[in-house]
């Protein structure tokens, strides 16, 4: 979610200084409502993240096409 600050607050959970005036922060939607819940007159939403892009990508990419087998076949020594 994507919060505005309306006035200068500290909000530890965005960054260690105070949020000015205007100043545009993102946090996630359960700590977004919970400071519009808390401090109505402080925040304004902004907007909030598409789905696809809120959550991140699990899968591993596949193997490059010029990478060799891990497994090697034991030598017949």
């Amino acid at each position: 979610m994507r919060l505005k600050a309306l006035d200068q607050m500290h909000v530890s959970a965005v960054k260690s200084d105070s949020l000015r005036p205007g100043e545009e922060f993102e946090v996630s939607d359960s700590i977004g409502a919970d400071l519009l819940k808390r401090h109505p007159g402080k925040f304004v939403e902004l907007g909030r993240r598409a789905k696809a892009e809120a959550k991140p990508r699990n899968k591993a990419e596949p193997a490059p096409s010029n990478k060799s087998p891990t497994r090697r076949k034991p030598s017949a020594d």
